[in-house]
């Protein structure tokens, strides 16, 4: 995750990339303040949807004024089809710096992979012009870590297990855990310490966290506890279909689908990141549980000891089950009880015992 302002505005077109929203702003504020040290005479911001690159081109290729160059920034880039770009973008002079800043765009999963392949498009326009594209980019390997230093930098220290704490409840994104931890740093005040109680007392969870703590409470057996998860997770009856849709049978079925990877390594007597080959090749594409940080891989592993195969296939099946009724395509009454009857079909099947009659 380090960046080297100096270093990454040597050359002329430079685009701020990745999943990281914290850190590309802290990239575009060293940038700024470097390309303002003798005022902001020759600086310009556009907002792509609102100028053309054209634009963009011609205000980075004015000359300076009163500093060395011409820094031209391009805010929200992903708001432009890269098919707009103008051939002077590959001749920009020497005193020219375009900065492209690919901004988090909000929407649902199908404007997200749009998205996507839009910033791709842009990233390939920029190398081929001879700029260089700064991926800052979600490493699930390294986050408790990088929580750590980021904590450091603040002032404060941190354990491991209140790293992972951290990384769980903002789905592993730097990004967010960042902001938390500006939040945590002024709850604790002059303590030197951000302890697992003040997160659970100040972070507000992520969506996928709550799913996983929904999951705990199945195979747990914690009917009131399940469904007051889901509760969480719905937010309002009148949402439910929405949030069932947008956010909770999607990252259920995707949970589920890493405990079955899970399984797979417990019957195997392997780990997830040391399975052998033969293992290995029956993981998914996607998700794969073998590129999850280790800290998920063990509580996935841990989940799976207590859930075989049979159970699983029906728990799968009650999150379709629920997908139809929502659709119409199986009988049901409102939204939030088909899916509350999903999670007390999973419990039946999971831990019977505790299900209710």
């Amino acid at each position: 995750m380090s960046f080297v302002a100096q270093k990454a505005i040597a050359g002329k077109i430079l685009m701020l990339s990745g999943e990281e929203e914290a850190l590309r702003r802290r990239a575009l504020s060293e940038i700024l303040a470097l390309a303002t040290q003798d005022g902001d005479f020759d600086l310009q911001i556009f907002e792509a949807d609102e100028a053309p690159p054209i634009d963009w081109v011609a205000s980075a290729g004015t000359a300076p004024f009163l500093s060395e160059r011409r820094t031209v920034v391009v805010r929200h880039l992903l708001r432009r089809d890269a098919d707009d770009v103008p051939p002077g973008i590959k001749s920009l002079p020497e005193s020219a710096l375009l900065i492209l800043v690919a901004d988090e765009e909000g929407g649902d999963e199908n404007k997200q992979r749009r998205l996507q392949s839009v910033r791709g498009g842009w990233e390939k326009i920029v190398k081929a012009a001879g700029g260089t594209v700064a991926d800052f980019a979600t490493n699930t390997k390294q986050i408790r870590e990088s929580i750590r230093q980021e904590a450091e930098r603040l002032g404060k220290k941190m354990s491991e297990a209140s790293a992972e704490s951290l990384a769980e409840m903002t789905g592993s994104n730097f990004s967010r855990a960042a902001e938390e931890l500006e939040k945590l740093a002024v709850y604790v005040g002059s303590e030197s310490q951000i302890r697992e109680a003040d997160i659970r007392a100040i972070v507000m969870p992520s969506r996928e966290w709550n799913v996983y703590k929904l999951i705990d409470s199945i195979v747990d057996g914690a009917v009131p506890e399940a469904l007051r998860q889901l509760r969480v997770l719905v937010g309002s009856q009148t949402k439910a279909e929405d949030a069932a849709f947008g956010r909770i049978l999607p990252t259920l079925s995707r949970q589920l689908r890493m405990i079955w990877q899970a399984r797979i390594c417990v019957e195997a007597k392997c780990s997830p990141s040391t399975a052998p080959p033969e293992v290995a090749r029956l993981f998914l594409d996607k998700p794969n549980i073998a590129k999850e940080p280790p800290y998920r891989q063990a509580r996935l592993m841990q989940l799976a000891k207590r859930v075989d195969f049979p159970s699983l296939t029906r728990c799968l099946q009650a999150v379709s089950n629920a997908d139809s009724k929502l659709k119409g395509l199986l009988d049901s009454f409102s939204a939030i009880e088909s899916l509350e009857q999903m999670v007390l079909e999973m419990v039946e099947v999971v831990s019977p015992k505790h299900a209710v009659r």
